[in-house]
């Protein structure tokens, strides 16, 4: 406990790294470096975070994205039953034509919005994804690291 003085009692982390220390300040390994341990499992929440954080930028962009569609989409709309009332000397030809457009327009924008979420989803994935595989790998290091054998402590 001779290190609580610098941990934050407001702090979940702190209070975890307190915990852990203490539990294992109990027990005694030979060669178990409980320092790099616990700095260890900071870096893994900080991975969390950090994940966390890409997950909600991708949803928020993609829900921006979607929001804008809507909106584009109701835009074009109204402009279509605006178009139709103000047109009444078309023919009937001309009103299928103009409405065709406005549905081919439509629904290129509305799929092309749909692979630009496509890919954010995509692209907050493999960013998510990184950050893990980075974390298992350091943790696979930091294990063959943490424990020592005995013959070797002066290395």
């Amino acid at each position: 406990m001779s290190d609580n003085s610098t941990q934050s009692a407001s702090s979940p982390a702190g209070d975890a790294a307190a915990r852990i220390r203490e539990i294992f300040g109990r027990f005694r390994f030979p060669g178990f470096d409980l320092d790099a341990y616990i700095q260890g499992r900071q870096a893994d929440i900080d991975a969390i975070a950090k994940a966390t954080s890409v997950a909600f930028s991708g949803a928020e962009a993609i829900t921006q994205k979607q929001a804008e569609l809507l909106k584009s989409t109701l835009e074009e709309i109204n402009s279509a039953v605006k178009a139709r009332t103000a047109g009444e000397g078309e023919t009937p030809a001309d009103v299928i034509a103009h409405e065709t457009d406005i549905i081919r327009s439509t629904l290129s924008r509305t799929l092309e919005g749909m692979k630009e979420m496509a890919e954010a989803a995509q692209k907050s994935q493999t960013e998510i994804y990184e950050i893990a595989l980075d974390r298992a790998r350091s943790n696979a290091e930091q294990l063959r690291t943490l424990f020592t054998p005995g013959d070797r402590s002066a290395n």
